[in-house]
């Protein structure tokens, strides 16, 4: 592939800073409307990139995307989400969230297998003698995300070599599995109708949430901006480090292994904003701390489209097979899961994207639905990231089986 035409991070995060300006812009004119009450804004946030990548101008892989988004600035902005939280409205969400994130996962655990035994058996010349571990390392990542990637890969012994392909269909078929969902938010209504889903109860929390912050929002003083930067960088960076040092502490431990050290940092970020919010610090979304967490997680949704460089996919047929099968049959179970469960479509986005894209894209999806609900769909995501790994080491033996029987 030749030499994108944007390669400096700064040029990077200016263009995709421009995306997002510009399709708000878009959003906002009469004329378009019809246009963007068929595709979300959202949507055109995330496949805009995706094309520019695959047409040459921006790099599917950027400093800018990872540290720099997801160790700096995604942690800062899970602080200014999260000390918005009503625990207590939330939880009215109760069995309905948890049970969708049981269907969810198991989707994803009955995917790996099915996909594995068929691709494993026709196209067994093309796959190495330890693919079974490269789909476990994947089951983990679907389950908890990129932080149970990397401990199961540990775990395993995984080699970089057939780690490579994996990343390629776990950001390509993710991400493009994301930017469905995504595409789905203006038939919600319709979707849960055809279900026949009460939506009574997660409308009133919904209500709750946004009425709270209408009542109470003003407009921002400089002292406000300072005090949420202050506390969401210093804050999200302290837990982050916290992680680290969490990591070092369980190595000799029989919870090695489980969870890394970034996995630990989210996890202390997000007592941290919990705890924040039962405290003043909640007042600071009075004056608009949510709306610049929110205009973070809109920029971190353009770097993964970014990252779906749409060429790269030709090189891996046999796993973007396996992706794509596996993906689906996910998406068979939300459906028994919605239907079994009288869940609502925002429930049921939230759980996948909690599974196949943990904490950094999960928010996305339930504040695409309802903006109000980002905390939902970063909770059901710490959820995921703690069973992921323990999960994904069953899909390995499981796998091995259903290829060796």
């Amino acid at each position: 592939m030749s030499e994108p035409m944007l390669t400096q991070p700064i040029h990077v995060a200016a263009f995709l800073s421009a995306v997002v300006a510009f399709v708000f812009m878009l959003a906002q004119l009469k004329p378009l409307k019809p246009v963007f009450n068929f595709v979300p804004p959202l949507a055109w946030m995330y496949f805009l990139p995706m094309l520019a990548t695959t047409a040459g101008i921006l790099p599917n892989e950027s400093p800018f995307y990872s540290p720099f988004m997801t160790r700096y600035i995604l942690p800062a902005v899970l602080i200014l989400l999260l000390v918005q939280t009503d625990l207590m409205a939330i939880t009215r969400l109760g069995w309905r969230a948890v049970g969708m994130m049981g269907f969810a996962t198991v989707g994803i655990v009955v995917g790996a297998i099915v996909s594995f035994a068929i691709f494993g058996k026709l196209f067994g010349g093309q796959l190495s003698d330890e693919s079974w571990k490269g789909i476990a390392a994947l089951s983990g990542s679907w389950i908890g995300g990129s932080a149970n990637l990397t401990a199961v890969k540990e775990s395993l012994n995984l080699s970089n070599d057939l780690l490579a392909p994996l990343i390629i269909v776990d950001t390509v078929v993710a991400y493009t599995w994301l930017g469905l969902l995504i595409a789905l938010v203006p038939y919600q209504d319709r979707i849960d109708r055809w279900n026949r889903v009460d939506t009574s109860t997660i409308d009133q929390v919904a209500v709750k949430l946004e009425q709270d912050h209408e009542a109470h929002a003003r407009c921002p003083r400089t002292a406000d901006v300072a005090w949420m930067l202050g506390l969401a960088m210093a804050g999200s960076q302290l837990c982050m480090v916290g992680g680290g040092w969490v990591d070092s502490l369980f190595k000799s431990s029989p919870l090695s292994g489980l969870i890394n050290g970034y996995g630990w940092g989210i996890l202390l970020v997000t007592v941290a904003g919990l705890v924040l919010a039962m405290t003043p610090a909640r007042r600071l979304d009075h004056a608009g701390s949510s709306s610049i967490g929110y205009a973070g997680l809109y920029l971190l949704l353009t770097t993964y489209g970014a990252q779906a460089d749409l060429r790269s996919v030709l090189g891996v047929p046999v796993y973007l097979g396996i992706g794509v099968t596996w993906v689906a049959i996910h998406a068979v179970f939300l459906l028994i899961g919605m239907r079994v469960m009288r869940a609502p479509m925002v429930l049921a986005a939230s759980a996948s994207m909690a599974n196949i894209g943990g904490p950094a894209s999960a928010p996305v999806v339930a504040a695409a639905y309802r903006q109000s609900l980002a905390p939902v769909g970063l909770l059901l995501a710490i959820i995921g990231g703690i069973i992921g790994t323990p999960i994904a080491l069953f899909v390995v033996a499981a796998a091995c089986s259903s290829v060796s029987g």
